[in-house]
């Protein structure tokens, strides 16, 4: 089959009259392209891949430079300013100034913003004094009941006091209870504290609890430890800080500890390095993937050697962390 021409579809046929009379009249309408326009090509994938690329670094960019403008802002704080007290409770004051005390009552609770580098938050029955407060270094002292703090800032610049010891936060969220006597104990949820008493610091990690007095901490334990370890270890404690070796107890320790309590038994070993003798050494070497004692490192541990603790001591990842990787403390 042949297709005729058909004016209808080309211009350039002459079509009939009744044709020509309708193309006259809607001519006027009719779209005339603008000369010495160049449209534009359609862009390939590449280009638009490019375009897609340097858009998100221009946005990353932008985030990189408010961090670095936030982060300074956020650990900036004028000495002595008070802080924020978050509370409906008309008996508790907005404000907390140095030297000035806060207490709730029994029915009581309420939250308090730590300069800028975190909140903490006070339970029922609980005395604080706020002691210091400026860039780099707040302070205040626990007097009774129990606080829940989240911080995010560089270690050191947040601690609290109970009694003749100080927790040292070292870049986490923790908390510490007190009771009238002096006697508390400090829980380990994210990073680590650092506890200052009797001229001793104790490092405790996430995962940990801490028992402490007016004179002197405990060793810390998992908060996974089984009832009869943590007795155990208690009492070894408190034999090795009288001077007296326990050969019972330091069997018992040994037999019980889990893999979990590794960093109980690299802190007995480390405050009292005469252990290295006892059962405690073998069972510990063996957790750090040793299948022998080294007669040479125990001897030198047993001596006291800094550098023998240092080689099972580097095998776990210890403070400073990077606590600006810790970002979720930051929205506490």
């Amino acid at each position: 089959m042949v297709e005729r021409p058909d004016p209808l579809w080309d211009p350039d046929l002459p079509g009939d009259k009744d044709l020509e009379q309708l193309a006259s009249l809607l001519g006027t309408y009719r779209h005339v392209p603008r000369t010495g326009i160049a449209w534009p090509r359609p862009r390939s994938p590449l280009v638009r891949r490019r375009r897609i690329a340097l858009a998100a670094i221009a946005t990353l960019a932008a985030c990189v430079a408010g961090i670095a403008v936030w982060v300074p802002w956020r650990l900036q704080w004028n000495e002595h300013r008070q802080w924020a007290v978050e509370t409906d409770a008309g008996t508790l004051p907005r404000t907390l100034g140095v030297g000035q005390t806060l207490a709730t009552s029994a029915s009581q609770s309420t939250t308090v913003r730590i300069a800028r580098i975190g909140r903490m938050e006070v339970m029922p029955g609980t005395r604080i004094r706020l002691s210091d407060t400026r860039t780099g270094h707040h302070r205040l002292e626990l007097l009774e009941g129990r606080v829940r703090a989240r911080v995010w800032a560089p270690p050191g610049h947040f601690g609290i006091a109970a009694g003749r010891g100080e927790t040292v936060d070292l870049g986490c969220a923790f908390e510490i209870t007190r009771n009238p006597r002096g006697e508390g104990s400090i829980h380990v949820t994210s990073g680590w504290v650092m506890h200052r008493a009797g001229g001793r610091e104790t490092l405790v990690p996430a995962g940990s609890i801490l028992d402490f007095d007016e004179a002197r901490s405990g060793i810390p334990l998992a908060t996974t430890a089984s009832a009869g370890f943590r007795d155990a270890v208690a009492r070894l404690d408190q034999a090795m800080s009288s001077g007296q070796r326990a050969p019972a107890l330091e069997a018992m320790v040994a037999h019980q500890a889990t893999a979990s309590d590794r960093f109980t038994l690299l802190t007995l070993l480390t405050r009292y390095p005469a252990l290295a003798s006892g059962p405690i050494y073998p069972r510990l070497a063996a957790m750090f993937g040793e299948p022998a004692p080294d007669p040479a490192h125990r001897e030198a541990w047993k001596n006291g050697s800094v550098h023998a603790m240092n080689r099972w001591w580097e095998q776990i990842p210890r403070p400073p962390k990077a606590w600006w990787l810790n970002w979720r403390d930051a929205l506490g």
